[in-house]
């Protein structure tokens, strides 16, 4: 089973080529072609897969893009599945991605780490 896992994730971000080689850095996704049956797709759109995973669900896209779209597409704050939070928390500080403590609320384990657009992905153990 693969380490880390979302349904879907969709990230606006300043700069899309930055936003998406932290994320292959980070989690080691691949680019993957958009999916035609995503909706309201932009020309700037970058669909990543996480490794272990059928198909592509994290979607990055150009805030500016977005805002001359009208598309509410607001976000600061996702969350990414583990199966195991100590190895996923050792696992992404080995990468240098200076993730936060790990923390426990409402009986699950989490930790937080920042992209470099500041959004806030949340590191939880899979529910």
């Amino acid at each position: 089973m693969a380490l880390f896992y979302t349904d879907s994730l969709a990230l606006v971000c300043a700069n899309v080529d930055v936003e998406k080689q932290w994320w292959i850095g980070a989690f080691d996704c691949k680019e993957v072609k958009v999916p035609k049956d995503w909706d309201c797709a932009l020309p700037s759109d970058v669909a990543l897969q996480l490794p272990g995973a059928d198909a592509p669900t994290v979607l990055l896209s150009a805030r500016a893009e977005v805002q001359q779209a009208g598309y509410d597409r607001q976000n600061d704050h996702a969350t990414v599945f583990c199966t195991k939070v100590k190895k996923a928390h050792e696992y992404l500080r080995a990468k240098n991605v200076a993730p936060g403590p790990i923390q426990e609320a409402g009986g699950t384990e989490f930790f937080e780490v920042h992209d470099p657009d500041g959004n806030v992905i949340e590191i939880c153990k899979e529910p």
